[in-house]
């Protein structure tokens, strides 16, 4: 894997998070013709490899929720679709 640099690149828009939301204004703001930058936390996933996704609620660690913990330890913004 190829490391990336990004020094003295511009970008026109940042979105956090690829997930559904992320993904679909990344996607409408490169389709316009933004530069556009994608930060995401959460682990790599290959197409057809999601480890959760046939999972019950009951099943995952706080039923799917952020733990209190991990709420004291990040601060999340949520912000609207462009």
């Amino acid at each position: 894997m190829g490391s990336i640099t990004m020094n003295n690149n511009k970008f026109d828009a940042i979105v956090i998070g690829s997930g559904i939301r992320g993904g679909y204004a990344a996607m409408e703001l490169c389709t316009k013709g933004y530069k556009t930058l994608i930060l995401e936390r959460g682990a790599m996933v290959q197409h057809g490899d999601y480890p959760k996704a046939h999972l019950d609620k009951w099943d995952m660690p706080n039923q799917g929720k952020v733990s209190r913990e991990e709420i004291s330890t990040h601060k999340q913004i949520q912000a609207g679709m462009l």
